[in-house]
């Protein structure tokens, strides 16, 4: 199984366009970890309590991580939010689709969906904001498995960590 995420950091100045050229960061997420149940150490709330290794789709909503490194991600380094991370994920949706609809389908399915809950979460449309945005995606090979989630991340102004939630952070 495989996800994908789109790195598309932005700030109120760049356009679609702009976005389009940005450097792409493409993972291979796999299902396997080597670490029991692949989750992170969470309380009995779900709360990360500690920095650990996950399943790549063990991350919920709420998660803060670590930017993975490489090309092939079979895990990523969930952290607790009060610590410095790269990330946070703040909306996941399931796809409707039957049949795998594409890569760009996807990615513009993705796009849409992580926008719109960015407004929401940090309380600033995405294209005002200096935050970086990037979302995991199924791929087809995925797909064929049963993954069907999008799930979006949002990171620091030009990529510097965060400590804390940006909720409503209108950053």
């Amino acid at each position: 199984m495989s996800i994908t995420p789109n790195a598309t950091p932005r700030n109120g100045r760049n356009t679609m366009a702009i976005a389009a050229a940005l450097c792409t960061l493409t993972l291979t997420l796999g299902a396997c970890s080597l670490f029991g149940n692949g989750d992170a150490k969470r309380d009995p709330s779900g709360v990360a309590t500690e920095s650990s290794k996950a399943d790549a789709f063990k991350v919920k909503v709420g998660d803060c991580l670590e930017k993975p490194s490489g090309s092939e991600v079979k895990d990523v380094t969930i952290i607790p939010c009060p610590q410095d991370h790269d990330f946070e994920a703040f909306a996941a949706t399931n796809l409707e689709d039957s049949t795998y609809p594409g890569d760009a389908v996807i990615t513009q399915k993705a796009e849409d969906f992580c926008s719109k809950e960015f407004a929401t979460f940090i309380g600033k449309p995405f294209d005002e904001s200096g935050l970086e945005m990037t979302y995991f995606f199924p791929t087809s090979e995925s797909w064929t498995t049963g993954d069907k989630e999008i799930v979006c991340l949002v990171g620091g102004v030009a990529g510097a960590q965060s400590k804390g939630s940006l909720k409503d952070s209108k950053k």
